[in-house]
């Protein structure tokens, strides 16, 4: 455990930075919770998360403005899902874009439709910078405060280790039901 904690003290700003390309949310956590057992410094973590954020963001518009051709070929799977971005771009606007920071699977088809729709790039360069400064301290702040409770829960663990199997099989299991009782639902309505 300790030769994983000193490679995350030394690699984990670089880890952070490649991580939050995708705007990866658990990177940012884990840089909170690092900084709250001071093995990293909260405000730098932030900063090089935000860079991450807002260059991975900025990237997929430029790719998608200027390479239209080679990355619908690639991207010919998720159509739909870019439509629908353009929808939403239409109807929302900007706030669309300060929003996507915090929805899964949105956050990274957003600057591929602004990329390909008509929207001024240089304006959502100014509102992607302010949406990766706000999401970078929201998210690092909260990865922060709630290392305490983190914290607990590890102690909590690893001084009751035997119990640890037992949980992660009744977590499989409630999964495994759950997602059987959903197919069978699906199975039924088709």
């Amino acid at each position: 455990m300790e030769d994983t904690m000193s490679s995350l003290e030394q690699w984990g700003y670089v880890l952070l930075l490649l991580y939050s390309f995708g705007g990866g949310y658990v990177g940012l956590v884990t840089a909170g919770v690092m900084s709250a057992l001071g093995k990293m410094d909260l405000w730098l973590a932030i900063v090089v998360a935000c860079a991450g954020n807002m260059l991975g963001s900025s990237l997929l518009a430029f790719l998608a403005r200027y390479q239209k051709k080679e990355l619908i070929t690639f991207l010919s799977k998720h159509k739909r899902k870019i439509a629908l971005s353009q929808i939403w771009l239409k109807r929302y606007g900007s706030w669309l874009i300060v929003f996507s920071k915090y929805i899964y699977g949105v956050k990274t088809i957003v600057p591929l439709a602004i990329g390909f729709s008509r929207f001024n790039l240089k304006t959502f360069l100014l509102i992607n910078a302010f949406s990766c400064v706000v999401w970078a301290v929201i998210v690092g702040l909260c990865g922060y405060y709630a290392s305490h409770w983190v914290i607990i829960l590890l102690e909590k663990i690893d001084a009751h280790s035997y119990i640890v199997p037992f949980v992660l099989l009744g977590i499989g299991i409630c999964v495994y039901l759950l997602i059987a009782q959903a197919s069978k639902k699906v199975k039924k309505s088709l």
